[in-house]
């Protein structure tokens, strides 16, 4: 005869002390479960089992402690809510120490994307706001020397090479058919050559486009809505550039950090993380590399309401994109054209709520932009069609849409299925419209089983 379970007063008590019913803390725990792309549906029967003793099964543990840890402000573990037990956090989620030396951390970590069982684990990882947060109060490294020109046929000029590669393959396709490559590249040929480096200008070098690497596998999560890994190849990503030594490549890691958490709306620490990115740089040259970050740090302003202050950095982004013309036009992470640039303004301008700025822009973005760039494109068509929709322009938004799936196709994106959801959805109360209908029905025909077969 089994034991009698044990009411959990430990829980009890954290949601005493959060001041929450119980179907407040089955809310939370929805919506963080939303993040990582897990459709929850808990109420407040659910809860009254956990505080009976009913242990869920993972990730639930987990996201019931980062909704704690978010209300609370202070660390919660499912161990000290008396939650962990066989539902304990795996192996692929635990986060490494920082004495962990970073060979190990990338050969653990992305080790992960090639073992079904393991994988299964860290793509339920939760997102954790308190890691933006602290990455954004962290202190930068100390500037280091320059590590200078790389041997094109040497280790560091193979993997620039693979930079471009994967920089490409996303922008063009979406991550989800590289996403595996980029991992065991680094776990198998990136790690081992950090192992063998000394402490020099090459492994400097190395740990720069390690740290380019890493942020490009942390898009491929995010735009899987992987949140939870993707923030650790993040964090990862951010440790790789501060051993550099190179500011550059910590701005743009805290960069990525903040439109992550912008689009999971931490609009406050999103905001944080900008504005370290850009003093992480300040004083610096002008450039492509300067307007990539002040255009995020727009964004992030705009979001939290500081209007005229976003203004002015998107207005100091384009002064420093237009005094760096013709600066690293070729080189992923040194560029940064007009097109992307302008489409942080059309976002900017969302959310002070000028629609028709903003249309004006997304349309100046795509005039810009490589047709190669199927992935940014298909966005920013998708964005032009639900901004028209919002102005009312429902044939204007059906053309945008048509263009959205010209590039769809080239795509294994999960961004790219979210603008399709979304346009199925906004167009489905104008069905009895020909042009909506015919994007409509031109949709089903590009995701049915039959179009895949």
């Amino acid at each position: 005869m089994a034991p009698p379970r044990r009411r959990n007063e430990t829980l009890r008590a954290l949601l005493a002390e959060a001041r929450w019913p119980q179907a407040a803390l089955a809310r939370a725990v929805n919506a963080l479960a939303a993040e990582i792309d897990l459709d929850l549906n808990y109420d407040r029967t659910a809860v009254a089992h956990w505080l009976s003793g009913t242990r869920p099964a993972p990730p639930v543990p987990e996201l019931i402690a980062e909704a704690f840890t978010r209300r609370l402000g202070r660390v919660v573990s499912p161990a000290t809510m008396g939650l962990a037990g066989g539902s304990a956090t795996p192996a692929a989620g635990r986060r490494p120490g920082f004495s962990t030396p970073i060979g190990a951390v990338l050969t653990e970590l992305c080790s992960t994307e090639n073992d079904p069982a393991r994988r299964a684990a860290a793509r339920l990882l939760p997102y954790r706001e308190a890691e933006l947060a602290q990455s954004a109060r962290s202190a930068g490294p100390e500037p280091r020397a320059p590590h200078g020109a790389f041997d094109a046929d040497g280790d560091l000029g193979v993997v620039r090479l693979a930079v471009r590669f994967f920089s490409a393959s996303f922008d063009g396709h979406g991550g989800q058919r590289t996403r595996s490559a980029l991992a065991a590249y680094l776990a198998d040929d990136i790690a081992p050559l950090l192992r063998e480096q000394g402490d020099g200008a090459p492994r400097r070098g190395l740990l720069v486009e390690a740290s380019r690497l890493s942020f490009l596998l942390a898009r491929m999560h995010q735009d899987a809505s992987v949140h939870g890994l993707a923030q650790q190849h993040f964090t990862t990503a951010l440790r790789l550039a501060d051993e550099s030594g190179d500011a550059t490549a910590r701005a743009v890691v805290l960069r990525g950090l903040s439109a992550q958490g912008l689009a999971l709306g931490h609009r406050q620490n999103a905001l944080h993380a900008a504005e370290a990115a850009a003093a992480a740089t300040r004083g610096g040259p002008d450039g492509p590399a300067r307007a990539f970050l002040l255009s995020q740090l727009a964004v992030a302003q705009a979001a939290c309401g500081r209007h005229r202050s976003a203004r002015a950095s998107m207005a100091d982004a384009e002064g420093a994109l237009a005094k760096g013309a013709g600066v690293g036009t070729a080189e992923p992470f040194t560029a940064y054209s007009p097109g992307s640039l302008e489409f942080q303004q059309s976002e900017a301008l969302r959310y002070t709520g000028d629609l028709p700025a903003a249309r004006t822009a997304l349309a100046n973005s795509l005039a810009h932009r490589s047709t190669a760039d199927h992935r940014g494109m298909a966005l920013s068509h998708a964005q032009l069609a639900e901004i028209l929709v919002g102005l009312g322009h429902v044939e204007e938004a059906c053309a945008a849409w048509n263009s959205f799936l010209d590039h769809y196709a080239q795509l294994h994106s999960g961004s790219a299925d979210q603008a399709a959801g979304r346009m199925r959805q906004l167009l489905t109360p104008f069905r009895k419209l020909p042009a909506a209908n015919a994007v409509l029905y031109r949709a089903f025909a590009m995701t049915s089983p039959s179009a895949h077969s």
